[in-house]
């Protein structure tokens, strides 16, 4: 299968938005956007991502063995891009960032947001699978969510 043409069909999936955070050696915050991620039981509280096997997240992900997924809304837009992009200043300059019980970054106003400590984590061709045990979660505004398909951000549903 050509990889290109595989992410074509894929983009037909639409999804929500998230963005991924752990602690940064030093102290600091990690994050990237993300749309692989899913709900895998409730007992006990498991989630997953999938992030690059070699990636700055997935390793940082491994070192802290902590995360948490901030689900965005329709307006986070641009909080979106930011964390999709490179890194080349500090991403979380933009949005309203608390820390949640293990220390990982959560958004004030996200429309949900779990915070996970690291299960375990399965290969998968040049990604890794992060299972992550929930140790808090909360609901912090009602909001319609930001979804993606086919390479562009949409307006969800709202409540």
């Amino acid at each position: 299968m050509e990889p290109q043409y595989l992410r074509t069909v894929l983009s037909q999936w639409a999804t929500g938005v998230v963005v991924v955070t752990t602690r940064a050696d030093g102290g600091g915050h990690h994050g990237m956007t993300a749309s692989s991620f899913t709900s895998v039981a409730l007992d006990p509280p498991l989630v997953s991502v999938c992030v690059l096997s070699d990636g700055t997240t997935c390793r940082m992900i491994r070192q802290s063995g902590v995360f948490a997924v901030n689900m965005l809304g329709s307006d986070h837009e641009d909080i979106g891009r930011r964390f999709a992009g490179p890194a080349t200043a500090d991403r979380f300059a933009v949005g309203r960032w608390g820390h949640a019980t293990t220390g990982a970054a959560v958004l004030d106003d996200a429309v949900a947001w779990v915070d996970c400590v690291v299960a375990a984590c399965y290969p998968a061709g040049d990604h890794t699978i992060v299972l992550g045990l929930v140790q808090d979660a909360a609901t912090p505004r009602p909001a319609a969510p930001l979804i993606y398909h086919d390479r562009t951000y949409h307006e969800g549903i709202a409540r």
